[in-house]
């Protein structure tokens, strides 16, 4: 984990404070669970990065093995680096 500084106003620090005590839950717990909801509502879930759903996709073991060197050739049509 990471340790992050915010600043909330007096009400929601109050509040914060309130739900805490009445949970038995650190007030980072409760914050770090609102975070995660929202990133989730607003497509910003962490680990929902949309380029890593294609890996795997298409279980090709006859495909090139040269794709992470060669991108440029196969995504572009440019010369191969390496012939």
């Amino acid at each position: 984990m990471r340790r992050k500084q915010i600043y909330l106003d007096d009400a929601s620090e109050r509040a914060l404070k309130r739900l805490a005590a009445r949970t038995g839950r650190s007030e980072a717990f409760h914050i770090r669970e609102a975070l995660q909801r929202y990133l989730a509502a607003t497509g910003g879930a962490p680990g929902d990065d949309p380029l890593e759903r294609l890996i795997g996709l298409v279980p090709d073991e006859t495909g090139p093995d040269d794709v992470a060197e060669e991108h440029d050739h196969y995504l572009y049509g440019a010369p191969k680096e390496r012939a």
